[in-house]
């Protein structure tokens, strides 16, 4: 048996098993092994986080870069999130710049549905229709589908009027184009994707932290209850950042989360298990052998304040205080970044 060539240890490992005291064995950024958590060999390097929680490193799919890749990589890292897939639109080249691994979305309408297949090819994670009629996406979605990939509906709360809705999910079950709902917000209305996951359609949805946590309003705040029931429930099965800040996107939805009863192996769940599975992503995303060593050190317990909106004035629960990719550091509080070792990602269709 392989002995590590480093080891992080913790009273509290989040695993699809469930949370335990446990050490996990790293060699050459491959979690090697999960064990007994005094089982540390002599002279082995060793991260011992304590009382502080280990999760997987957090997986983004639906990421803004706004402000170039290194600080949006940074602040992801800050996050506790390894790996990112950007949308459309993001500013600035990514090569040798982050933090963070990397993939990308690719922007489609009628106007290049011809050049889905090569699109396709170049490796990109998926394609993003924004407010499509029924007639663009009646041409778009079988492209989708011919190369196996999945479509975004992005914009959709600015899309739900009901028979709009009703429009998506009935093609979706027409085409079976693998289909993932964005941009969900507290006015959203559930009810049309509780129907397609009941009819076990290949349709996924998600929600932001920023929705899960800020209300404006009375109404928004009942609707964000529905929200919430709607992620327990698995209606939406995960929380990505969207436009939120991804340095807060944890330990913001970690505080509504826990003061509702929800653990840290739900927030495994739905923040790095579910969108690595929509990305396709089966080396991250769960700390399990075999899997890359992304891992993030967290302390539930700790609070503060964030100097950021839209959290402004608000105690946080829960601190990243170690961000691990494939058992390198690439973030500890209070300390410089250190030099970009984050990857482009390729999908292989």
């Amino acid at each position: 048996m392989f002995l590590p060539d480093f080891v992080v240890r913790s009273r509290r490992v989040v695993t699809p098993l469930g949370t335990r005291p446990a050490a996990v064995h790293i060699r050459s950024g491959k979690i090697i092994g999960i064990v007994d958590v005094g089982d540390v060999p002599a002279g082995c390097p060793m991260d011992d986080a304590g009382d502080a929680a280990l999760l997987p490193g957090l997986v983004d799919t639906h990421v803004h870069v706004s402000d170039g890749f290194e600080r949006a990589t940074q602040a992801a890292a800050a996050g506790g999130i390894t790996t990112i897939i950007a949308m459309p639109g993001h500013g600035g080249a990514a090569e040798g710049a982050c933090s963070v691994d990397v993939g990308f979305w690719a922007r489609v309408s009628v106007d290049n549905v011809r050049e889905i297949a090569e699109l396709a090819e170049t490796g990109v994670f998926g394609f993003v229709g924004g407010h499509v009629p029924e007639a663009d996406l009646r041409v778009i979605m079988p492209a989708v589908r011919r190369v196996e990939s999945i479509l975004l509906v992005s914009d959709w709360c600015q899309t739900r009027v009901r028979h709009q809705s009703d429009t998506v999910i009935r093609l979706c079950g027409e085409f079976h184009t693998r289909t993932h709902l964005a941009d969900f917000s507290p006015s959203t209305d559930l009810a049309p994707i509780f129907h397609a996951r009941a009819a076990r359609l290949p349709m996924t949805a998600e929600t932001s932290p920023r929705d899960l946590c800020v209300v404006a309003s009375e109404a928004d705040r009942e609707n964000r209850e529905l929200l919430w029931a709607a992620l327990a429930g698995g209606v939406l099965q995960m929380v990505v950042s969207d436009r939120s800040p991804l340095q807060l996107s944890l330990p913001a939805t970690w505080t509504e989360g826990r003061a509702r009863g929800y653990t840290l192996d739900q927030m495994a769940q739905w923040m790095c298990q579910a969108p690595a599975r929509l990305a396709g992503l089966d080396r991250t995303g769960a700390i399990e052998v075999g899997y890359d060593a992304d891992l993030v050190v967290f302390d539930p317990d700790a609070e503060f304040k964030p100097e950021l909106t839209p959290y402004l004035g608000r105690r946080l629960r829960g601190l990243v205080q170690r961000t691990y990719l494939r058992g390198t550091r690439i973030y500890q509080n209070g300390a410089p970044f250190p030099s970009p070792c984050g990857k482009l990602l390729l999908r292989r269709h």
